[in-house]
């Protein structure tokens, strides 16, 4: 298969997504290439299990051309099953190439066996050749990773903001999870964004308290809303964001597109029994394929992945 528009596109794998069912991807679509410009051009090999992405632009700044993310399932030391995902994004400047290799992790214990996509990732243009990643570069990012990934582990700071709080299923506003991610050493948290789950309807009380994301966003009536706590980092973040989650064509984010969030302000996105919309402000837009938009939050997004695993963890209140 080739691809050579800017775009994102999913492929199947020996992985099975972990909200498989919801919305109208494929249970084992665990794979996604995003090519962010048309100067890129993929083709990839499922029986070889070889990706080569050729880009011969020269770009003056160090430019993110395209990303490949590999669903994942790990076993912890405890035996826990925990998603996960391998995310390999791609940069030039000039001729340069350069890589950010990294995992999107649920749980904070180590991994002690995985299931992975054994995939090679080639990079060219017309005098480089680079080999981005092996199977075996991917099976020791999941078991060993880099003193480098492990500090930034350590120094990344998830809080549950639900601790503490008594809360009933059975009244709307019921926070299925809510949580604030940043940075934190020495006691002090530095807060990027603060995520939320929340119940729109008290006749979602039987889904709360069966734990399954899945099930809620097909059945219930919900809020996934994320909250700007500072504008340091999340501004790049959300612009790709809209562009890797299928959202640029919303006309009411065309604000946030080109200027971020401001700090305090939310972006949010209802759902309701298949349908949805996305809120902004006073203003509201309606949001097709919202299912889809969603799965694909939680199963990619190292944020959405975190909300899944608060949200499917043990009840709060």
């Amino acid at each position: 298969m080739r691809f050579r528009d800017r775009g994102v596109y999913h492929f199947a794998g020996r992985v099975r997504c972990p909200f498989a069912g919801l919305g109208t991807r494929g249970d084992f679509e665990s794979n996604r290439l995003a090519l962010d410009d048309d100067r890129s051009e993929v083709e990839l090999d499922t029986a070889a299990r070889r990706i080569v992405l050729y880009n011969d632009h020269l770009y003056p700044q160090k430019t993110i051309v395209g990303d490949a993310l590999f669903l994942a399932e790990g076993t912890t030391a405890s035996g826990h099953k925990s998603p996960f995902s391998v995310h390999l994004k791609v940069l030039k400047k000039g001729r340069v190439f350069s890589f950010d290799l990294h995992r999107h992790l649920r749980s904070g214990e180590p991994l002690a066996a995985v299931e992975i996509e054994p995939f090679e990732v080639i990079v060219r243009d017309a005098v480089t050749r680079v080999v981005a990643l092996t199977p075996e570069r991917t099976r020791e990012l999941c078991l060993r990773p880099s003193l480098a990934l492990r500090v930034v582990k350590a120094i990344m700071a998830t809080r549950d903001l639900r601790q503490g709080v008594a809360q009933d299923p059975a009244q709307v506003g019921y926070r299925v999870a809510d949580l604030s991610v940043g940075f934190g050493a020495l006691g002090v948290h530095h807060g990027v964004v603060r995520a939320q789950l929340v119940s729109l309807d008290a006749a979602n009380a039987p889904l709360i308290r069966r734990g399954s994301v899945a099930e809620m966003l097909r059945e219930g009536a919900w809020e996934l809303s994320l909250t700007a706590l500072s504008k340091r980092w999340l501004d790049e973040v959300i612009a790709r964001d809209l562009f890797v989650f299928g959202l640029e064509g919303v006309s009411i984010l065309g604000r946030v597109r080109e200027r971020g969030l401001e700090v305090g302000e939310t972006l949010s996105f209802r759902f309701e029994r298949g349908g949805g919309s996305v809120v902004l402000g006073e203003a509201r837009e309606e949001l097709p394929g919202a299912t889809d938009v969603a799965r694909a939050y939680l199963e990619f997004h190292l944020l959405g992945g975190l909300l899944a695993e608060h949200a499917e963890g043990p009840r709060q209140g």
